[in-house]
Parts: C-alpha cells; sequence; structure tokens
C-alpha cells in the first residue's frame, strides 16, 4: 500500500486537481456527459496507479526478503 505520509506523484496531484473539478461541476449539475466520463476515467487512473504502485512495493518486499533468505542460507553453509 501506497505511505499516506508519502506526498502523492505529481501526475497523481493533476488528475485529483482536475477530478476534483469536474465533481464539483458535477455537484452543481454544471456537468455535461462528457465531464462525467471525464470523471469515471480519471477515477479509474487513479485507481489502476494506486493499485500498481501497491504491486511494485509488493514485488520490492519480496525481492528483499528474497536476498535476505539468499544471505542466511550463504552464512549457515560456510
Amino acid at each position: 500500500m501506497a505511505d499516506p505520509d508519502e506526498p502523492p506523484r505529481p501526475r497523481d496531484y493533476a488528475l485529483e486537481s482536475e477530478l476534483e473539478s469536474l465533481r464539483k461541476q458535477e455537484k452543481e449539475g454544471h456537468a455535461t456527459p462528457k465531464e462525467q466520463r471525464r470523471a469515471e476515467q480519471l477515477e479509474h487512473r487513479l485507481q489502476v496507479d494506486e493499485h500498481g504502485e501497491e504491486v511494485r512495493e509488493r514485488r520490492e518486499d519480496d525481492r528483499e526478503l528474497d536476498r535476505e533468505d539468499a544471505e542466511e542460507r550463504h552464512r549457515h553453509r560456510h
């Protein structure tokens, strides 16, 4: 999972800002169907980005554990 204390990436910030603006328009009743679709696309993209970050972090953690295991096995052999 992404660290909540870590600042969002600039791309995420831009997407979230645009999404917030579109949601505001929708709430006020000014959103067009095209803007509503765009908001849905942005929400999806942010979710995909978040999931991708979680997968990358899990893989990095797994690689680190594999390295530690290999070092431990190496120490026991010698």
